[in-house]
C-alpha cells in the first residue's frame, strides 16, 4: 500500500466514484455507502445488500492517492451486520 492514511472524505468519494455508474445514480438523498469507522489500512464500510457485490467487485485495484502515491483497495470480508466488522478491525493486519 502506497499511502499508510488517507483522509476519510477521500476515501468515500474514490469508493462512490469506483462504483458502477447504475449504483452511482439512484433516488437523489439516498446514500449508497457510509464509512463506518477506520483502523490503521483497513476500513468498515457499509453499503445496502443489493450493491454488496458490486461493491466488492469495484473496491479491488490500485488509484491514486491524495498526494500522488498509489493506494491499493482491497475487499476482504462481507458481514450481515456491522458487529462481526467491528470485531474484525480490532484484530491484528491480515485476513
Amino acid at each position: 500500500m502506497g499511502e499508510p492514511f488517507v483522509p476519510r472524505p477521500w476515501l468515500e468519494e474514490v469508493l462512490l466514484r469506483t462504483l458502477p455508474a447504475d449504483l452511482r445514480a439512484g433516488t437523489p438523498g439516498t446514500r449508497r455507502l457510509r464509512i463506518v469507522r477506520v483502523e490503521r489500512s483497513k476500513a468498515l464500510v457499509e453499503v445496502g445488500h443489493r450493491w454488496s457485490g458490486e461493491a466488492r467487485k469495484a473496491w479491488n485495484g490500485s488509484v491514486p492517492g491524495p498526494s500522488g502515491r498509489s493506494v491499493s483497495l482491497v475487499t476482504r470480508r462481507t458481514w450481515g451486520t456491522l458487529r462481526g466488522g467491528k470485531i474484525w478491525l480490532r484484530r491484528p493486519a491480515g485476513p
